[in-house]
């Protein structure tokens, strides 16, 4: 057994000198510093933290990197431990796509200088993005490895978790699943008002694009009709599709702005539509992230689904992939006026 556990060990600490060289041959090559932005992997990482405390206990948290390491457990445990690593993935993806979201408003409320450097800007917001791909390939292995280990010792199925669930951990929010929550809305804020923060003017206010009031009223007042019309049973499995169909809703009310702004020959319409389109993205990310995400976790937690329904995963990997879209049309919608003036 001590040999078991050190030929463990050895292999742990030879893929994180591996990694540790591939990263360190990324920095020192000067081909490559173009790719770095560092406050937007500080906001994967600090991001994709604490949406982890949102959802899951420290012991949870614990136990799954045990386990991910290799250490042997329950089958619910692992189990636990899987869903944990699915999460850890899926809010990397969308930490990253929020990132790139925010940093994109940071560009357009700071625009100065010439038509190349605000592109520039604004192109470089989407390097956050795959900051937020490689962490969620990286936290998605251990869930492929417990799910395979699952596979091959299929004792203790979920049903029957479901039958006795554990006790009270999961029926409501434990203390720092709110802190991770607060702690978020804290990175949020300061990957928004930091790089602003000083300055004698800006074109837009942050304010603008974060709360916009439209946007707001469709995407929060259309998850909250679809919540009531489905009912208290399938609300917890709804909310997240819901918040990405009314940000798709949103979108494209803002693009239907755009292009009436455009035939009318109005920069104050299509600078609205503009708004529209991202702040609908942005509001339904952050609610799928605070709200969706979380509620799931815990049905997963406490037996009650297997796992996330197809729809919601469906809404968790294609909404943000659509919101990066308009995100490039948006840049292209920036830019063209520019050249013209």
């Amino acid at each position: 057994m001590p040999n078991e556990k050190n030929k463990r060990l050895y292999l742990i600490l030879g893929r994180i000198l591996i990694v540790a060289v591939l990263v360190a041959a990324v920095v020192f090559s000067g081909k490559f510093s173009g790719f770095m932005n560092v406050r937007g992997l500080l906001f994967v990482l600090l991001g994709s933290l604490t949406l982890a405390l949102a959802s899951f206990s420290i012991p949870e948290i614990v136990a799954a990197f045990k386990h991910a390491a290799g250490a042997p457990g329950e089958p619910a445990a692992v189990r636990k431990s899987m869903a944990f690593w699915e999460a850890a993935a899926r809010n990397a993806w969308m930490t990253g796509v929020l990132g790139t979201i925010l940093n994109f408003i940071v560009a357009l409320c700071t625009l100065s200088g010439g038509m190349v450097e605000v592109a520039t800007r604004m192109a470089t917001s989407f390097l956050v993005t795959v900051y937020g791909m490689v962490l969620a390939v990286i936290c998605a292995v251990p869930a492929w490895k417990l799910g395979e280990i699952i596979r091959l010792k299929p004792a203790g199925n979920i049903r029957e978790t479901a039958l006795n669930p554990a006790p009270a951990e999961a029926k409501s929010p434990r203390f720092e699943n709110v802190l991770g929550c607060l702690l978020f809305l804290v990175v949020v804020s300061w990957m928004v008002f930091k790089p602003v923060l000083g300055m004698a003017y800006l074109n837009f206010s942050p304010f603008d694009w974060i709360i916009h009031w439209p946007s707001l009223l469709v995407v929060l007042g259309g998850t909250i009709v679809l919540v009531l019309f489905v009912g208290s049973a399938g609300a917890g499995r709804i909310l997240t599709p819901a918040f990405a169909i009314t940000g798709l809703i949103g979108s494209l009310m803002g693009f239907i702005q755009v292009l009436l702004g455009f035939a009318s020959r109005k920069i104050n319409l299509v600078s609205a539509g503009i708004t529209f389109v991202i702040a609908s993205c942005f509001m339904a990310m952050l609610g799928m992230m605070l709200v969706g995400g979380p509620w799931e976790d815990r049905l997963v937690k406490r037996g009650r689904i297997d796992k996330s329904s197809a729809l919601s995963r469906a809404a968790v990997y294609g909404f943000p992939i659509l919101a990066l879209i308009f995100l490039v049309v948006a840049l292209i919608l920036v830019i063209t006026p520019m050249k013209k003036g």
